[in-house]
């Protein structure tokens, strides 16, 4: 009976593979909503400031897609060179929003891809719509990785994710670094594409 029992256990081995699949796309998800973090960041050193209330002074960030996808490369590069992550990713705007690169499983080299349609809200926020998630050869249902990630993750509060319309809107206004504050203004994703954002500092 001891012995059956220990056959019993081993019937059902553990697959390396949906762990390592799902780890991987946690981390896609969260290192597109890191970049997010940086384009803002890096943002507001590009423009002098203008005086506009007694109280802030603010500038506009006007960007296409070649000027974005240059910024996408140069801080993705610094940021990698610095990681210890073995995983290799690139950042465009194309038609869509899209998230390649590699990363290796059990040792196996394994590429990936995420699609997202960006979206400019009335009150200057920003919703993503996720479209296609892929890793290696297989198609990853978008809507139950979010719903993983809602449940195991505590995200900045200004991100905000809805599985069932999947959705990531990135509350731009709640959003500071050092105080100060970022919204965007524009988002056309048409031809050479114009991406803008007004960006307010505090007064000291």
């Amino acid at each position: 009976m001891v012995k059956r029992a220990a056959q019993t256990k081993t019937k059902k081995p553990v697959n390396p593979w949906k762990w390592g699949f799902l780890g991987l796309v946690i981390v896609i998800v969260l290192a597109f909503i890191f970049l997010l973090t940086q384009f803002t960041g890096a943002s507001s050193v590009k423009q002098p400031a203008t005086t506009t209330s007694k109280s802030a002074a603010s500038f506009n960030v006007s960007l296409n897609k070649k000027q974005l996808n240059a910024m996408s490369d140069y801080y993705l590069d610094r940021f990698q060179d610095k990681s210890d992550s073995q995983m290799n990713y690139k950042f465009h705007v194309k038609n869509d929003a899209v998230v390649t690169g590699q990363t290796k499983v059990l040792g196996i080299t394994v590429h990936f891809g995420l699609s997202l349609t960006p979206k400019l809200l009335k009150n200057g926020n920003v919703q993503l719509k996720a479209k296609k998630l892929a890793v290696g050869q297989l198609s990853v249902p978008v809507s139950a990785v979010m719903s993983y990630i809602k449940k195991s993750y505590n995200l900045p509060k200004w991100v905000v994710l809805d599985t069932s319309n999947k959705t990531i809107t990135l509350n731009l206004n709640a959003f500071r670094t050092k105080g100060v504050q970022y919204r965007a203004t524009k988002i056309d994703m048409s031809g050479a594409g114009k991406f803008e954002f007004k960006v307010l500092i505090p007064k000291k």
